[in-house]
């Protein structure tokens, strides 16, 4: 049964297997294949199979779906060893047999230095071939020199191969690291029996097998000549303390002079030597991705710290008193909030919190931060710009992300507070009697699933002199407990805790009395999700009372 497999590109190294129904392939992530590319298009080509064809259509994309480099108008027939091309994924189609070709296995021995029989004949021959494999790997710590140089002293020292393939991952889902032929090019047929690997990564043992048919029978079974293997080694790759991570193949893919189990106990000596140096520069690549990867994050928390506001608030109409914080679980964070004037008297606030955690929820923030700031500018009210927000989000959002938020227009003159909110935890309103309340009115669903959802409510508060209110995310409240992680911080211990601060403290000691009782409960500095706090607070009189910055 034919089927599809991705050979490069976003998707790398997946296979494609027949569906009844077809197989629709795109950037959105409700369809059947994700390629997650800025060149693919949401739903951009669908793969269909009838009987033992294959067929593609483009889906009306943008950029165009490509076969062998020629950009497809209709639905054309997929033909073995075509080069199908959507966005910067290359794929093949591929005619495998129901059942994996049968391999007689030969010879088995241990992948293990206590086993004799690896340099029990020809010793010297043997030993003399490993320490020239371990001369010219040298000591590089680059992956992919390291196995460049392997697959071709190889080649050189085991003359009956055709190819060498090194094999990475495990028996289930193996993938082709790298491969070489005669020719010096990668190697033209990468198939392996899972059979064969199956046994390698189970019992860590060398395996010599060959097909199991005889002179021209062999040549005429289809079913052995979709490997093309007459004979073949595969060899466990051990990291320390013996857990196989790979496997390193030889092939022989000509009739005659198939390996023997000498050839068997040399690649398994070579596979037991050149563990350690794959192992160590496996090691080291992954410690420079880390290192690269955390002055990445580094470099996008600054500039995500860099969108929130710090400059002192001043409206002509009357001091403000505001102060805002934000605590992220991760390197970056999901939640923001946001203040800025609307006017002379007027100023816009928010607090939200994006779907997921790391690195996507803090891209999907900065944009959802941006057009919320655009679009406040000509919203009616909160209400309004809500509404607005959820539409802008919807229109194009491949990833199903979603925000939660509460917003507000203050006006500075008569100390009149708005508010809407989506999907958020509902803002607390302090008295200056340490009088607390939740403010409940009916908001808006989650913002950014679908247009045109219901709009929030507006609930408008006057504040007089000394009253505050409190935004905040879901961190604070659902920090789980140190005895009992089921149990939550919850609203009403943050309205305790409001309840019971000082009417003359200022807002930053507020704020952190509630991360304090928040890390005394959890019994934990740092907490399992991003925590944002903003404080709102009309100043007792506008005479000598600065304005706050966050």
């Amino acid at each position: 049964m034919p089927r599809v497999i991705i050979l490069s590109g976003p998707g790398a190294a997946r296979t494609i297997d027949p569906s009844k129904n077809g197989v629709v392939i795109g950037r959105h992530a409700n369809v059947d294949v994700t390629l997650r590319s800025d060149s693919v298009s949401r739903r951009h080509a669908r793969l269909t199979w009838e009987h033992d064809q294959v067929f593609v259509e483009d889906l009306g994309s943008s950029n165009g779906t490509f076969v062998n480099d020629t950009r497809i108008s209709c639905r054309t027939r997929l033909r073995p060893g075509d080069l199908l091309r959507i966005g910067k994924s290359v794929l093949r189609l591929e005619t495998l047999p129901a059942a994996e070709p049968e391999m007689t296995i030969q010879s088995l021995t241990a992948a293990a230095t206590s086993n004799q029989e690896l340099f029990r004949d020809h010793a010297a021959a043997k030993l003399q071939a490993v320490l020239q494999l371990a001369h010219q790997l040298g000591h590089s710590l680059d992956v992919d020199a390291v196995l460049r140089r392997l697959l071709d002293q190889l080649l050189v020292l085991l003359p009956k191969a055709d190819q060498a393939l090194v094999l990475m991952g495990d028996a289930d889902d193996p993938v082709v690291r790298a491969s070489a032929n005669r020719s010096g090019r990668s190697a033209t047929r990468r198939s392996f029996s899972r059979s064969v690997l199956r046994k390698v990564f189970s019992q860590t043992v060398g395996v010599l097998a060959e097909d199991t048919g005889q002179g021209q029978a062999a040549l005429s079974n289809p079913t052995l000549n979709a490997l093309g293997i007459r004979s073949m080694v595969c060899v466990p790759l051990q990291a320390h303390g013996g857990r196989v991570f790979g496997a390193l193949q030889l092939d022989r893919l000509q009739a005659g002079q198939p390996f023997s189990s000498d050839d068997l106990y040399l690649l398994t000596a070579m596979a037991l030597m050149v563990s350690p140096v794959l192992e160590n520069a496996q090691l080291h690549e992954e410690l420079r991705v880390t290192e690269r990867l955390q002055r990445e994050l580094a470099l996008a928390r600054e500039i995500q710290l860099g969108f929130l506001p710090s400059a002192t608030v001043q409206l002509a109409g009357g001091p403000v008193e505001l102060f805002a914080e934000l605590h992220p679980a991760l390197e970056v964070s999901g939640d923001f909030y946001d203040y800025f004037p609307l006017d002379d008297r007027r100023l816009a606030f928010a607090v939200a919190d994006v779907s997921g955690k790391g690195m996507s929820a803090a891209l999907f923030m900065t944009m959802v931060h941006a057009l919320a700031r655009h679009l406040a500018q000509t919203a009616a009210g909160p209400a309004d710009l809500l509404a607005r927000l959820n539409d802008a989000i919807a229109r194009d959002n491949p990833n199903s992300q979603f925000v939660t938020m509460v917003a507000g227009f203050y006006d500075a003159v008569t100390g009149c507070v708005t508010l809407a909110h989506g999907g958020h935890p509902p803002v607390l309103l302090r008295r200056r009697d340490g009088t607390t309340e939740e403010l409940t009115h009916r908001g808006a669903p989650l913002l950014g699933m679908q247009p045109g959802l219901r709009k929030s409510e507006e609930a408008v508060i006057q504040l007089g002199p000394g009253d505050a209110i409190f935004l905040y995310t879901d961190g604070v409240t659902e920090s789980p407990g140190l005895h009992n992680v089921d149990e939550l911080f919850g609203p009403r211990r943050l309205a305790d805790t409001i309840r019971g601060m000082s009417p003359s403290a200022s807002m930053p000691e507020w704020t952190g009395a509630i991360r304090g009782a928040v890390a005394a409960f959890s019994g934990a500095e740092s907490t399992a999700d991003d925590i944002t706090l903003l404080v709102l607070r009309r100043p007792e009189s506008s005479a000598g009372i600065p304005p706050a910055t966050g």
